[in-house]
């Protein structure tokens, strides 16, 4: 059983210093760290201005491993940016996710945006991609891509709660670039908003009884009072003054490109009511040694660099790539040097007085999904939609809710991602397909009084069939290619990362410590179900499995779905 959360630590206090691939190679990449200075060195050696030039690049790499984040506005000249725009908005208008709470998209999905040079200009630009290697100390790969479309609405879900990413045991950097939806302004609302120099410490790992570190996906949440003034604690002391400090970062007139350590600074997605839509492209970057995450692409239209960090590799060094980017690299630090702005003073972004004592208000009053969604579906009824309709919504919430999965030493839960995103941002038309299959009617009438049962024996019954269903699926042949809902990953990748998920997704359930969680992980279990049924020869044991793991899923929500007066469980 999990111990629910983990404290964030120094580096000297963690339990097991060997676990934290970071602490084990600092040697190695500071060796690395100094081949990129030299680049950079090489770059700015010509230039009349070059010893200001390679002033700033340092002080842009201190800035960074000091704070934690690093923020451009204006990066990317207007005309340029606004043919990414541009094709960014029609691709999500296309094929977004269209969520209960954002519009995802998976940029890999997307061979016309990945082929526009502008688009992959916004978060591959040559100093971008210098400072996030100098940052982790080695070469690195981009291991997702996505485009998110979130409107103005006041919730704190597991999607936007004050959290680090889930990558205890090694180093995650993101660009994300933001933008006022349609425009080319920067982030109005809906801002990025971290906690400075919390990247200086790590979660704290727990010990198997044989020495073995783990981690889990509570672990890298502060979703209650207590654990946000946890974390304010601890950055705290980090400040002479002992105080803690919040960077909310909206309200700029150009759009904002930031670096950030994502698997170690304490941050998150401010959702409110004010300010404007906001649209994002967030690219995550890993070592090219850390990890299987791959991003799926092909070979791209582009530069050698561009390819090297889609692709995660190629035939030149990738420092040889980085080398002849050098004429954009000092176009990029010579404006970071002269033009006001460009580089974004995070101490104007502080939140202070009323604003910072309504963020902590909201973030310390815990999660308010459940709200949100009794509302949205009570609105559903009124407006005459079907009880499968309102189940589709209804799942799409639950989609968004907590799931406590294992995060291993070996990085092994980097296989099951890509089954998870296509789950948990599934469209709405994928999820109705599925409901339809199970021919949902009798079942929601059958089950309108809820179940009745314990959350212990409920509890094992979704342990048993996600178990059930992960034996079969570990003999069953793969049976063909991935259906609509998995874009571009093949059917061969799809299996091997969905039969990943439903594992550690039976250790998440074995974890479950509450009705909400339960039906979150119930919700996963029976889309997982259907979606193995088309990947794998399951036959009619694995269509009996995946008619369980709805019934089960139906059976706890069925009461929120009445035409009048919506609970949730």
């Amino acid at each position: 059983m999990t111990a629910r959360y983990a404290p964030l630590v120094p580096s000297d206090e963690v339990a097991s210093p060997r676990s934290y691939r970071p602490l084990r190679r600092q040697r190695e990449d500071d060796s690395f760290r100094c081949d990129v200075e030299a680049v950079i060195r090489h770059a700015c050696r010509d230039e009349q201005d070059g010893p200001v030039l390679l002033a700033t690049f340092f002080a842009l790499t201190r800035e960074l491993a000091a704070e934690g984040a690093l923020s451009f506005t204006g990066l990317v000249p207007p005309a340029r940016f606004d043919g990414a725009r541009r094709a960014y908005d029609s691709a999500v208008s296309a094929k977004g996710s269209r969520g209960s709470l954002h519009n995802y998209l998976n940029v890999a999905d997307c061979d016309f945006l990945l082929d526009d040079p502008h688009f992959r200009e916004a978060f591959t630009h040559p100093l971008l991609v210098a400072l996030v290697a100098h940052a982790l100390g080695a070469p690195m790969k981009i291991i997702d891509l996505r485009a998110k479309d979130t409107h103005p609405v006041d919730v704190v879900a597991r999607d936007n709660t004050l959290h680090v990413d889930n990558s205890p045991f090694m180093d995650e950097f993101k660009v994300i670039v933001a933008w006022t939806l349609g425009t080319g302004r920067g982030p109005s609302g809906q801002g990025l908003t971290y906690l400075p120099r919390t990247n200086r410490l790590l979660r704290q790992c727990y010990l198997a009884p044989d020495g073995e570190a783990w981690s889990d996906e509570d672990s890298c949440i502060f979703p209650s009072g207590a654990r946000v003034d946890e974390a304010l604690a601890a950055q705290a002391r980090l400040f002479d003054d002992r105080l803690p400090r919040v960077v909310h970062l909206k309200d700029m007139a150009a759009p904002c490109h930031t670096i950030f350590a994502a698997s170690r600074l304490v941050h998150h997605r401010y959702r409110t009511s004010a300010g404007g839509a906001r649209s994002a492209i967030m690219a995550s970057f890993h070592r090219i040694d850390d990890g299987t995450g791959f991003l799926g692409v092909g070979d791209v239209a582009g530069g050698d660099l561009d390819r090297f960090l889609l692709t995660g590799g190629g035939d030149r060094s990738f420092l040889g790539l980085l080398t002849d980017q050098a004429a954009t690299i000092v176009a990029a630090l010579r404006a970071a040097a002269t033009w006001p702005g460009l580089v974004v003073d995070p101490d104007r972004h502080l939140l202070r007085g009323t604003a910072l004592r309504a963020w902590y208000a909201r973030q310390s009053g815990g999660v308010s999904l459940n709200q949100l969604r009794s509302a949205t579906l009570a609105g559903s009824a009124g407006q005459g939609s079907s009880a499968a309709e309102r189940l589709v919504l209804r799942m799409q919430y639950d989609l968004q809710g907590a799931l406590n999965m294992p995060l291993y030493v070996d990085l092994r839960e980097e296989t099951r991602k890509r089954a998870r995103i296509v789950v948990r941002e599934m469209r709405p038309e994928h999820i109705l397909g599925i409901v339809a299959q199970q021919d949902p009617d009798p079942i929601l009438r059958d089950a309108a009084a809820g179940s009745q049962r314990g959350l212990g024996e409920l509890t094992d019954q979704l342990c048993s069939g996600l178990l059930a269903l992960e034996r079969l699926m570990s003999t069953a042949r793969v049976s063909g290619s991935a259906g609509p809902a998995w874009g571009s990953t093949d059917g061969p990748a799809a299996a091997v990362s969905l039969h990943r998920f439903v594992v550690d997704l039976g250790v998440a359930a074995r974890r479950v410590a509450d009705s909400d969680s339960l039906v979150t992980a119930a919700v996963f279990g029976a889309l997982a179900a259907a979606l193995a049924g088309d990947l794998f020869d399951l036959g009619d044991r694995g269509r009996a499995l995946t008619a369980e793991l709805f019934r089960m899923y139906v059976d706890l929500v069925a009461p929120s779905l009445r035409d009048r007066e919506p609970g949730a469980p």
